[in-house]
């Protein structure tokens, strides 16, 4: 047997609570209210699916109340639904900006009061659907992530033990940038899982350093396709933003870059600055992009073929717009693609 849903109904007349009362209770449960405070304090006890509020009431209005309900982490996901003799577009447009999500104006039509109320349960209920889903990927990815950091460690320390006994072979180059790869991914995802409770403080970053320091930690991904990195600075220079920022930024870009590289290529990096931009440029001659393309999308894939989560390009975007961190991307089918950070905002010109 299906729940029946709860109306709360908030009106001062009650005629209008009586008639509204007699068009909703066949579908639903009804707790009408003539008083706006009244049903306040019953909201502690009682969380209605859906609320029917009246704008002008003594006391306390519509709107007065609606605004304390969403300012209650427990109640602000209740749809509520005006009802008013007002029919001007001041005070519809006002109901919206006080948290309604639609708007009844009396006299009531039956049928008009039934179909927004379903309409706005559904939505709810939908809403509610969503964020059981969201909830459940969480969990689901935080043990992905958990399952993955102890293979990972093991797979590398018996790498470099079987190494030891055996010699160098391209084989184990290979199993470590598999690692490496995955270790990447493992950054993404705990950057979107841990980016709204984590606190990440800006520090002093020496750019030549710490982009030297990502090289080398892509050179064996890199040279499994034989791809050299090459690096160019004219104008050594530093920043101040969080370093695991900037390493999502960087990796995610250089990532890519090797992934739609061509084998026996190479990737060239510049540091420097033009025309008074701070600039940070990476360029690959592979693939390349079509026009018009928007790869900072979630979950954005450039091709089957080369398929990843589709998460990076995404997570660059976020933290760049964060610092006012432009960014350019120019890209010709078949001959590569070049990114270009512009970090004058976040230079620190003191140390210059």
């Amino acid at each position: 047997m299906n729940k029946k849903y709860t109306i709360l109904i908030i009106d001062d007349k009650v005629e209008n609570l009586q008639y509204l009362s007699s068009i909703l209770e066949v579908s639903y449960e009804i707790r009408p209210s003539l008083d706006g405070k009244q049903a306040l304090n019953a909201l502690k006890f009682l969380t209605p699916d859906l609320i029917l509020l009246d704008i002008k009431m003594p006391n306390i209005d519509g709107f007065e109340i609606c605004k304390l309900i969403k300012q209650e982490p427990n109640l602000k996901e209740i749809p509520i639904i005006f009802i008013s003799a007002f029919d001007d577009i001041h005070h519809k447009i006002e109901a919206f900006d006080n948290g309604g999500v639609d708007y009844i104006t009396k006299p009531f039509e039956p049928k008009e009061v039934l179909a927004r109320v379903k309409s706005q349960l559904e939505i709810a209920q939908s809403k509610k659907t969503i964020i059981n889903l969201l909830e459940v990927q969480d969990i689901f990815v935080k043990k992905i992530m958990h399952e993955m950091n102890t293979p990972m460690s093991i797979i590398s320390l018996n790498t470099e033990a079987i190494e030891r006994k055996v010699g160098p072979m391209n084989e184990f180059n290979s199993i470590r940038a598999s690692v490496k790869t995955l270790s990447s991914i493992y950054g993404d995802l705990s950057y979107m899982i841990k980016k709204e409770t984590r606190v990440y403080e800006k520090k002093e970053i020496k750019i030549l350093d710490f982009i030297t320091s990502r090289i080398m930690f892509f050179d064996e991904i890199a040279t499994v396709k034989s791809i050299n990195i090459d690096l160019e600075l004219t104008h050594e220079f530093n920043i101040k933003m969080n370093d695991y920022e900037l390493e999502r930024i960087i990796d995610n870009t250089l990532s890519n870059a090797i992934k739609y590289s061509n084998e026996d290529s190479h990737i060239d990096i510049f540091i420097g600055i033009e025309k008074n931009r701070y600039l940070i440029k990476i360029q690959d001659y592979g693939t390349g992009m079509e026009e018009d393309v928007d790869v900072f999308l979630p979950y954005y894939q450039q091709s089957n073929e080369n398929s990843g989560l589709g998460l990076g390009l995404t997570i660059v975007k976020e933290i760049c717009n964060k610092y006012d961190i432009n960014i350019e991307v120019q890209s010709e089918r078949s001959k590569g693609t070049q990114f270009i950070y512009d970090f004058t905002s976040v230079v620190d010109k003191g140390n210059e």
